[in-house]
C-alpha cells in the first residue's frame, strides 16, 4: 500500500514580501523566543545567517537584500513520504511538522528535503520550522509574522496567499512557491533569489535518493527535483510523479470546495 500524505482540511500560509524585509532580525529572535533558544542570541559562535537544530528561521543577506529562510512547507510533503516511522506529517493547517517523541533521527528527511531545512539536534533528533502551529490553533499568527515591524510577512489562508502573490504578478513582479508550499515568496530582484535558491537546493546525491525513495516500501511521490542537478532519467521520472501527484491533489481540492458549497 502507496503512503501519502493528507491533504490539509484548512491549510494557511505565509507571504514572503523581500522588497519589504529591512534585514532587521526581528522574525529570528521570535522565533527562537517561541521555540526556547533566545539565549543564543548572546553567543558570540550564534549566526543568524544559518539553520541549526536550535535556529529553524535565518536570514541569508546578499548585497542589500535580505532573506529568510525556513521550511517551505511543501505539499508534495517528500520528508513525511520517506520518514519509516511517521515523525513527519502534515496538519490540517498545512504545516509539515516533526513528532519529537518518535523520531529516530535517521536523515533521511535531510537527505531529500529541497531546501536542505531539517536539521540534527544535539539529541540527535531533527527539527525545524513547525509554522508555529500551536499558536495557530489558537487564532494566533506565527511568532515570526507577529515580530515583522515592516509587514514583509503577512499570514492568513493559503488561497489569500496564492492570490495576493498573483496580484503582485500583475505588477511585474516575481513569485516562487504558487500552488506547491505553504512559504511564498514575491520579490523584484531576480539575481539575488537566484543566488538564494542556489545556496538552500543543495545538490543531491541521486542514488542515496532512489534507496531513501524504494524503503522500506514504494512511497507514493517523488520529490520536485528538477534544479538538483539529478541525470536524465532521475530527473524525468520525478517530474512526472510530481506533477501527476500535484493534479490530484489540486482535483481533490476542487471537488472538496464543490462539495462544501452544495
Amino acid at each position: 500500500m502507496l503512503k501519502s500524505v493528507v491533504w490539509p482540511k484548512r491549510d494557511f500560509g505565509v507571504l514572503v514580501d523581500l522588497d519589504k524585509c529591512s534585514g532587521c532580525g526581528k522574525c529570528v529572535e521570535a522565533c527562537k523566543t517561541r521555540n526556547g533558544t533566545i539565549y543564543e542570541l548572546k553567543q558570540k559562535t550564534f549566526s543568524p545567517s544559518e539553520l541549526t537544530g536550535n535556529t529553524w528561521l535565518s536570514l541569508k543577506r546578499y548585497k542589500h537584500a535580505a532573506v529568510p529562510y525556513r521550511c517551505f512547507h511543501c505539499y508534495s510533503a517528500v520528508c513525511a513520504l520517506v520518514c519509516p516511522v511517521d515523525a513527519h506529517f502534515v496538519t490540517d493547517y498545512g504545516a509539515v511538522v516533526i513528532n519529537q517523541n518518535k523520531c529516530i533521527g535517521c536523515g533521511r528527511c535531510a537527505t531529500v528535503c529541497c531546501y536542505n531545512t531539517p536539521r540534527l539536534g544535539l539529541d540527535r533528533r531533527y527539527k525545524k520550522c513547525d509554522l508555529c502551529v500551536d499558536r495557530i490553533t489558537q487564532g494566533k499568527q506565527p511568532a515570526c509574522v507577529e515580530a515583522c515591524p515592516t509587514g514583509a510577512l503577512r499570514f492568513g489562508p493559503i488561497q489569500d496567499i496564492y492570490r495576493q502573490a498573483r496580484e503582485e504578478e500583475t505588477k511585474g513582479r516575481k513569485t516562487y512557491g504558487v500552488e506547491l508550499t505553504h512559504w511564498v515568496y514575491v520579490y523584484s530582484d531576480e539575481e539575488v533569489f537566484r543566488q538564494f535558491l542556489g545556496d538552500v537546493a543543495q545538490k543531491k546525491d541521486p542514488k542515496k535518493i532512489m534507496d531513501i525513495l524504494a524503503f522500506p516500501t514504494e512511497r507514493g511521490a517523488l520529490p520536485p527535483v528538477s534544479y538538483l542537478g539529478l541525470e536524465g532519467a532521475v530527473v524525468a521520472t520525478a517530474l512526472i510523479a510530481f506533477f501527476g501527484w500535484r493534479s490530484n491533489r489540486l482535483k481533490e481540492k476542487k471537488k472538496k470546495e464543490g462539495d462544501s458549497h452544495e
